[in-house]
């Protein structure tokens, strides 16, 4: 007997407020969603994002923080010359349970409703580049990617080798690559800087392998 197995894939995304908050908490831990330095201004404002995907605990959540916003990240994107215009916002990495499948649709989702929002396609996300766990990145970047962002650029940052900048301004996907490389490759960062290219993304025999195009 054959049998079709299918995946059955419940959306239940919604902003979350104060009432969340305990559940907020049991997701992320006492260090709260990356790079955000307070859960509760921002869960008073309106700027997270989560999933309960069907179960009784909430499985994904991740912050929208305006670019004018005077936080650590927005303020240290407008300093590297990203979002100049203030408009926009900015993703946090996502906090995840478990093995959360629906992340691309939670990015797109993210996404959407900050462009509408901030009535802006400068919607940047960022990703600190571990190192010691590259498998994790590349996941969370090949997401980052697929769902709709750009590469556009590498900063230092503290507590991390680099922060990867992404841009919501997709890639036009007739263009030649000029090359393909990893994350970890040394010369990335320089060739972003430059303005040269965007990190496009494909899939090699070692996992996620950026397509860098021309801009």
């Amino acid at each position: 007997m054959l049998q079709t197995l299918e995946r059955t894939q419940t959306f239940d995304a919604r902003v979350l407020n104060a009432d969340h908050a305990a559940a907020l908490r049991a997701l992320t831990g006492p260090s709260g969603l990356p790079l955000l330095p307070c859960l509760h201004p921002a869960l008073e404002e309106g700027q997270i994002v989560g999933d309960y995907a069907g179960q009784e605990e909430l499985q994904a959540a991740a912050a929208l923080l305006p670019l004018y916003a005077e936080d650590p990240l927005p303020t240290s994107l407008r300093a590297a010359g990203y979002g100049a215009d203030g408009q926009g916002a900015v993703l946090t990495p996502p906090v995840l349970r478990g093995d959360y499948t629906q992340l691309r649709h939670f990015l797109r989702l993210a996404l959407r409703w900050a462009t509408e929002r901030y009535a802006s396609y400068h919607v940047w996300a960022v990703l600190p580049l571990d190192i010691e766990h590259p498998a994790t990145c590349d996941d969370i970047c090949a997401q980052y990617l697929s769902a709709g962002l750009t590469l556009r650029g590498m900063r230092p940052m503290a507590g991390a080798t680099q922060m990867l900048i992404f841009s919501a301004r997709g890639l036009a996907q007739w263009r030649d690559p000029l090359r393909r490389c990893r994350l970890c490759d040394p010369a990335l960062p320089r060739v972003l800087e430059r303005g040269y290219a965007a990190g496009d993304f494909g899939w090699g025999k070692d996992g996620l392998e950026l397509v860098l195009r021309p801009v």
